[in-house]
């Protein structure tokens, strides 16, 4: 892309600070590669020499997760599915990956596709990340991935401008459901937890030292003691 709104002064003079618009950009695709792993994707700076997003082709979405994010993230990943064939209309499939009980990390990081389409829905968020906060100390914030799968005249994309935030029919049976299932990886993954020991030698010394108080002798008036 070159030019970019070329013809479009006052949405030109909006992408002033270039750092940010290039971590938005990384964020965006790194998203659309754990998902979209029948495709490669790569990412790079213009000027650098090492790419930021640099992913290949697998069949494994794990392990798309971890050439994205890390090996630290998806050692510590979950597998977690719902699936939902309700006569009455709630109706949907989910497939994912949860965070187990030994990731730590300061900032919730939820990537959600629905009908393959990148989205946010903070009613789910804030459902999971109760879970979390239930089970989990204060500090750690999950790293979740969700594909969810659902007719699509039950999805509402028009209740934000950007069309990013979506409503679901139904939704508060979903959500209830994925929390539910969330929360029970995570009580099961409490068996199974892990802590880093370190360990420390203890050395015992013993000090002795001999004090002697010095002399004291009278000053002469008007005279102050040094200080020491």
């Amino acid at each position: 892309v070159e030019n970019l709104f070329y013809n479009m002064i006052a949405r030109r003079k909006t992408l002033q600070n270039s750092a940010d618009d290039y971590g938005k950009i990384v964020d965006l695709l790194s998203r659309m590669a754990i998902h979209h792993n029948n495709v490669s994707f790569s990412c790079r700076k213009h000027g650098a020499v090492k790419a930021d997003v640099h992913s290949v082709v697998s069949p494994s979405r794990l392990d798309s997760i971890r050439s994205v994010y890390g090996a630290s993230v998806a050692k510590n990943l979950m597998k977690v599915e719902v699936s939902s064939c309700d006569t009455s209309g709630c109706s949907f499939d989910m497939e994912g990956f949860i965070s187990n009980s030994n990731y730590v990390a300061k900032k919730t990081i939820l990537v959600l596709f629905i009908n393959d389409r990148l989205v946010e829905c903070s009613a789910l968020k804030r459902a999971i990340e109760i879970v979390y906060a239930a089970t989990l100390p204060k500090a750690s914030k999950p790293f979740v991935y969700m594909s969810i799968s659902l007719p699509r005249e039950h999805v509402d994309i028009n209740i934000h401008p950007t069309k990013k935030e979506v409503s679901l029919l139904n939704q508060e049976i979903i959500i209830e459901m994925i929390q539910s299932e969330v929360e029970l990886k995570l009580r099961n993954a409490n068996d199974t937890r892990t802590f880093q020991e370190q360990k420390v030698e203890y050395i015992q010394s013993t000090l002795k030292s001999s004090r002697s108080d010095p002399s004291v002798s009278p000053l002469p008036s008007g005279q102050k003691p040094p200080k020491v």
